[in-house]
């Protein structure tokens, strides 16, 4: 698979709300960062897609271009829609994503966009008024870190797979 069949991948996948797909595109020690929550490794990239996922009501994503840059990176300007119960609104945001492969997997990703216009609109008038406040950055980011830390620490320890007999109680195997 060419890095611009990757990047189809797993944008027709976040556009289904497959996180399990997105996330097969990742090495296990995928590396990732936006503004809003920041640098995040391995599971926790894992975790943040599926609880965003999860949470999208009425959701639309849009690539607008995908382009190239070298073997080893790309980068992929997309448009998501979604309904944002925190702002009672249909919001419309444009994304660029930053992303560099490494045998056939996505090994690094960021997604750049502006944190400012960001909160202005997901959190209505509050983010209109105090968004471009580092104070209130500071607090929507602290929120969302929060917020994944108590999906992650919701799952459980173990997958519920139908393989139980290999979980073991014995360490010395």
């Amino acid at each position: 698979m060419t890095n611009i069949e990757i990047i189809g991948s797993f944008f027709a996948a976040f556009g289904n709300r497959d996180h399990q797909a997105m996330n097969a595109l990742y090495t296990d020690d995928i590396v990732y960062s936006d503004p809003l929550f920041g640098m995040l490794e391995g599971q926790e990239v894992r975790d943040k897609w599926e609880m965003i996922c999860r949470g999208l009501r009425d959701f639309r994503l849009t690539v607008i271009k995908t382009e190239e840059i070298d073997q080893e990176y790309a980068t992929c300007l997309w448009k998501a829609t979604w309904y944002s119960s925190r702002s009672k609104k249909t919001i419309v945001f444009e994304v660029k994503s930053f992303m560099r492969f490494g045998g056939g997997k996505i090994i690094e990703h960021s997604d750049g966009f502006s944190l400012t216009k960001w909160i202005a609109r997901t959190y209505g008038l509050k983010g209109q008024f105090f968004g471009w406040l580092n104070f209130m950055k500071r607090k929507v980011q602290q929120e969302h870190r929060q917020q994944l830390g108590r999906f992650s620490a919701s799952k459980p320890l173990f997958s519920t797979g139908d393989n139980p007999a290999q979980l073991s109680d014995s360490f010395d195997q």
